[in-house]
């Protein structure tokens, strides 16, 4: 059975493992391609499976990522301190409560 193309070259795919096939509960071996990390499933409409590898967020944290307006400040701000776009204005340690 040829290998099928079908578009996916030109998005960035490239062939990591040969076919598989799904055992009796649908998993499948992934093998050293999926090693080490966590994945979110993607299906398109032509069946096509995507694994898009995440990283966990603290709840604590999930803030930020849920608000679009802290998230581009956010943005900015880093841009802005790669860019060398700072003031340093010294340790604040004197302000920090030692009970946290």
């Amino acid at each position: 059975m040829a290998a099928q193309n079908d578009g996916l070259n030109s998005l960035g795919f490239r062939p990591r493992k040969g076919y598989v096939h799904p055992d009796a509960r649908g998993r499948l071996t992934l093998g050293s391609a999926a090693r080490d990390a966590d994945y979110r499933v993607l299906v398109n409409d032509k069946g096509q499976i995507l694994l898009d590898p995440v990283v966990a967020i603290p709840a604590s944290e999930a803030w930020l990522w849920e608000s679009p307006a802290l998230r581009a400040s956010m943005e900015r701000a880093l841009k802005q301190a790669e860019e060398g776009e700072f003031e340093d204005l010294g340790s604040f340690a004197q302000y920090a409560d030692d009970e946290e």
